[in-house]
């Protein structure tokens, strides 16, 4: 059965999606284990780097050839979401630099409406090494993204959309944090579907109070995996599904390998992952999001959302960085076709 997301005043808005959050260039390497042992690193974690930290990472694997792409978790998902067919808008802050540009030309390029500020100083970067088991270690120097301002938010692009997306990433400084605030406000007052992926633990441990204060205020969607649930409500993925879907209209817990559960009042439903041949983790998480997004816009039922997120995690787990397959799109539209 279809389940209906939106209301009629939504539904003919011109802009599926408007995402706000850290705009960040990824540096992809390839890099055995004994890489993260000298670095000191911890295996799948993400960390924030300085730029001496950041340079003494590229230093150490000198030579090996990185692949190079827009990256940060909202804009990952608006660039999956625009290759399914959403009309996507994003804003975050980059410099007047090379790395501000390619990220702008990438996501331009994927069908993104760029709303970027510039800003002077360095584009955020992360480097992300990935090693054979395709777990990805993440090094992030988020440069002017924590210089995001209110007064960069193009309030007009939030009215024109229907759902209005961010991540627990973007409560940071305090500039950042009052234009997430303003964000937030301005999408309630226009009547956005409002959608927020929990991202990373880091994240969610630092910003739990304000997060909260958002689910208690009422959400539409949030995205959670094991561990960030595990954060918010202390229980188990099944158990914290439960739980959040008593306090938003819909919640969504992923659990790796042993798929996710999404919940919607009383009810919930388990949806299996995809065995797959790892090569990178690396934005898994995004393209779950992304799918599911798409499913709601194209009105299908919660289940079917779930199999099209799985199907879309799973297939970028098989490339190097947040990429799909050349035949994802006739794969996505065999697999809505088949249901509701």
């Amino acid at each position: 059965m279809s389940f209906d997301f939106f209301d009629a005043n939504l539904k003919d808005r011109p802009l599926d999606v408007f995402g706000v959050e850290n705009g960040i260039l990824d540096y992809l390497v390839r890099v055995d284990d004994v890489h993260l042992e000298e670095l000191g690193l911890t295996k799948g974690t993400m960390k924030l780097v300085d730029t001496e930290e950041q340079a003494a990472i590229l230093e150490h694997v000198g030579g090996m050839e990185p692949e190079i792409e827009a990256g940060g978790s909202c804009a990952n998902v608006l660039r999956v979401a625009s290759q399914m067919g959403c009309r996507v808008s994003y804003s975050s802050a980059v410099g007047p630099d090379l790395n501000g540009a390619l990220f702008a030309r990438e996501l331009v390029r994927a069908g993104v409406k760029d709303c970027l500020a510039r800003v002077d100083g360095v584009t955020g970067t992360s480097i992300i090494l990935v090693t054979d088991d395709g777990e990805r270690t993440m090094n992030t120097h988020l440069g002017v993204c924590r210089e995001y301002r209110c007064e960069f938010l193009p309030f007009d692009e939030i009215r024109r959309s229907k759902i209005f997306f961010t991540t627990a990433y973007i409560w940071d400084t305090p500039n950042q944090i009052e234009a997430i605030e303003a964000a937030l406000v301005a999408a309630r007052q226009a009547g956005c579907r409002l959608v927020v992926d929990l991202a990373d633990p880091f994240a969610v441990d630092r910003s739990r109070d304000a997060l909260l204060g958002h689910i208690e205020e009422g959400l539409a969607l949030i995205f959670a995996n094991r561990e960030e649930s595990k954060i918010m409500t202390g229980l188990d993925p099944e158990a914290a599904c439960r739980d959040l879907a008593t306090k938003v209209e819909v919640a969504v817990v992923k659990d790796g390998v042993d798929g996710a559960f999404i919940g919607h009042r009383d009810e919930l439903i388990h949806v299996e992952a995809h065995s797959v041949e790892v090569v990178d983790t690396t934005g898994a998480g995004d393209c779950f999001a992304a799918g599911f997004l798409t499913g709601l816009l194209r009105g299908k039922s919660l289940e079917t959302c779930g199999r099209l997120a799985s199907l879309l995690a799973a297939d970028t787990i098989g490339h190097l960085g947040v990429k799909l397959s050349p035949d994802i799109g006739a794969r996505v539209e065999t697999l809505l076709a088949s249901r509701d």
